[in-house]
């Protein structure tokens, strides 16, 4: 008589197996799932310490602007004034930056504007001190050749050469009243003014040359430097744009000559943009005879 087949006791090794299975499978996707979370956890972690450096850096960059605009000095009036508005241009920046309420990427945008302004400033009064450091020294030099003439006819030469430069330094032009914007020309040939830097196709800086009967009358010709926010000069049409100015010789945007007869004279100077113009402050100065008449500044955006 045949045995009969213990087909229970297979089902339930059947079973068993199949749950050691499901458990393994189970515990494979509990690592993974665990995996992938650490994983993210980490990248979350590592972006916060990435914002927090960028957000030290910039605050870094802006405390160290402050600190040397405290060491500049200078008896110039209106650069105090100029200066003191970009230091609190500096201090609001810093406030949004530590208040975390603000773009980091455009307030480091910001901020390398503002650290290429003060790097003008410093060049500017660095400028103004060795003009300063010259006259004395020439100064000094004159009062040592006044005590070592004798005669009449050499002190009267001396005074003759002082009351020389005198004049001459009286006879530099200066502007009463000076503006820049940015110019955007329709094809219809209109110009309209515009604050928007990806419209802007010109420079227009407009002054007033103030009544001097000092100077000599006749034409002149007045040299516009445009600075860009980066710092440097928007190039000329032509090639040979360099001119002397404050003792030095560097590069002019554009030009223009005058007949000016020692009363106030309005007039306009225009720079055509050879390339698309960027956003931020841009300075411009007027000289004439290597004397600056007069600077300004405006925005785009």
């Amino acid at each position: 008589m045949d045995q009969p087949t213990p087909a229970p006791k297979n089902r339930s090794n059947a079973l068993l197996l199949l749950l050691v299975v499901l458990l393994l499978i189970s515990n494979v996707v509990l690592l993974y799932m665990w995996s992938q979370k650490g994983d993210q956890a980490t990248a979350a972690q590592q972006q916060v310490l990435a914002v927090t450096d960028e957000k030290e850096n910039v605050t870094k960059l802006l405390e160290d602007m402050l600190s040397q605009y405290d060491t500049l000095s200078t008896d110039n009036e209106k650069l105090k004034t100029e200066m003191s508005a970009q230091q609190q241009q500096i201090e609001s920046l810093m406030e949004k930056v530590k208040n975390g309420n603000y773009s980091l990427s455009k307030a480091k945008k910001e901020a390398e504007t503002l650290r290429r302004i003060m790097q003008n400033y410093v060049v500017t009064i660095d400028s103004l001190n060795q003009v300063n450091q010259a006259l004395t020294a020439e100064n000094l030099t004159t009062k040592q050749e006044l005590g070592e003439v004798k005669g009449q006819k050499a002190a009267l030469e001396t005074q003759g050469a002082e009351k020389d430069a005198v004049i001459a330094r009286g006879s530099v032009l200066r502007s009463t009243v000076m503006t820049a914007n940015g110019i955007f020309e329709r094809s219809s040939g209109k110009q309209i003014d515009t604050e928007r830097a990806n419209k802007a196709t010109q420079v227009k800086c407009c002054f007033t040359l103030g009544e001097n009967l000092t100077a000599k009358p006749g034409n002149k010709t007045l040299y516009v430097r445009v600075i860009s926010p980066d710092g440097s000069v928007l190039p000329a049409e032509e090639t040979n744009n360099r001119f002397r100015f404050n003792g030095v010789e560097g590069e002019f945007s554009a030009k223009r000559d005058a007949d000016y007869q020692n009363m106030p004279l309005d007039m306009c100077i225009y720079w055509k943009a050879t390339s698309k113009m960027t956003s931020g402050q841009y300075i411009v100065e007027v000289y004439e005879s290597g004397g600056q008449v007069g600077t300004t500044s405006f925005n785009l955006k």
